[in-house]
C-alpha cells in the first residue's frame, strides 16, 4: 500500500505541474545565440524550463518509489537511471501535445489519461526492479508505452520543423534515453546496457539528420525513424540475452522490409 500512495502522491504532484504549466501565461521572448557560426532561435525559454523542471520532478518521484523495493539489489546511479526515463518523457511528451486538444473537456480528459499513463508506467518499473519476479503483462507495458512515446517523439521532432542541429540531437537523446529502458534487465548488464542505448542513440542522431535533406513528411519520417529503432532495439536484446542468430536478423529483416514499403507508399 505504501507503494501506491508513493507513486499516486507522484502523479498528482505532476498532474498539478502540468496544469499549472498550460494555465499559466508566459512571457513570449526569443533568445538567439551562436552556434557554430549559425545563430540559434530559441521561443518563450521560460516555458522550455518549466518543460525541464517538470520532466525533472517526475524522475525524481520515480527515483524515489524505485529505492523503496525491498529486493532492489543496485543503487548505482547508471542502474537507477534507467528507470527515470520513460516517466519523465512521458511528461514531457505530454507537454508537447496535450495543446493540441480541440476543447478543455477533450483536454481535461486528456490530462486524466496521462495521469493514468505515468501511474501505470511508474508500478511497472517498481515490478521491474526484480525481473525474475515480473510479470509477463509489466514487460508487455513497459515495452508498449516505451514504443509508443519513442513514436509519438519522433513525430513531433520532425513536426517542428527544426534545424538538424537541434532534431538530431532531440532524437538522438530521446532513443538513446528510451533505449535505456528498453534494455535494461539486471545491474550486471547495466554497461552493456548502457554502451548499446549510445550507440542506437548516435545512430538515429546521424539518421535524422540524412533524412532532413530529404523532402518527406513528419509521419513518414518519424516511422522511418522508429522503424529503424525498433530494429536497432530487437537486435540489442537478442545480443543481450544471448539469443541473436542469422535466423533472428533475418527475421528482423523481412519485418524492416515490409514495413519499409508499407511506410513508403504512405
Amino acid at each position: 500500500m505504501l507503494t501506491y500512495e508513493r507513486i499516486s502522491g507522484v502523479v498528482s504532484l505532476t498532474l498539478i505541474g502540468l496544469a499549472l504549466y498550460f494555465v499559466l501565461n508566459f512571457p513570449a521572448q526569443v533568445t538567439s545565440v551562436m552556434l557554430f557560426g549559425s545563430p540559434l532561435t530559441v521561443v518563450s525559454p521560460q516555458r522550455w524550463l518549466m518543460v525541464i523542471l517538470l520532466g525533472a520532478l517526475v524522475m525524481a518521484g520515480a527515483d524515489t518509489v524505485i529505492r523503496t523495493h525491498p529486493l532492489l539489489s543496485s543503487r548505482k546511479l547508471g542502474y537507477l537511471a534507467t528507470f527515470w526515463v520513460l516517466p519523465g518523457l512521458l511528461v514531457i511528451l505530454a507537454t508537447q501535445t496535450l495543446g493540441l486538444a480541440p476543447s478543455p473537456l477533450t483536454w481535461a480528459g486528456g490530462l486524466i489519461g496521462v495521469g493514468l499513463l505515468l501511474w501505470l508506467t511508474l508500478l511497472t518499473e517498481f515490478r521491474q526492479v526484480a525481473p525474475e519476479n515480473s510479470s509477463l503483462w509489466s514487460r508487455i507495458w513497459q515495452q508498449f508505452i516505451g514504443y509508443a512515446i519513442a513514436l509519438l517523439f519522433f513525430i513531433v521532432i520532425y513536426q517542428s520543423r527544426s534545424r538538424s542541429l537541434i532534431s538530431a540531437t532531440s532524437v538522438s537523446l530521446v532513443s538513446g534515453m528510451i533505449a535505456l529502458a528498453l534494455l535494461r534487465y539486471t545491474p550486471k548488464q547495466i554497461s552493456k546496457t548502457w554502451l548499446f542505448a549510445i550507440i542506437i542513440g548516435l545512430s538515429l542522431g546521424q539518421v535524422t539528420w540524412a533524412l532532413n535533406y530529404w523532402r518527406v513528411g513528419a509521419l513518414n519520417a518519424g516511422l522511418l525513424v522508429f522503424l529503424i529503432f525498433y530494429v536497432l532495439i530487437g537486435t540489442a536484446q537478442q545480443q543481450l540475452l544471448g539469443t541473436l542468430s542469422r535466423r533472428t536478423l533475418a527475421e528482423f529483416g523481412v519485418i524492416a522490409a515490409v514495413a519499409l514499403a508499407v511506410i513508403l507508399n504512405l
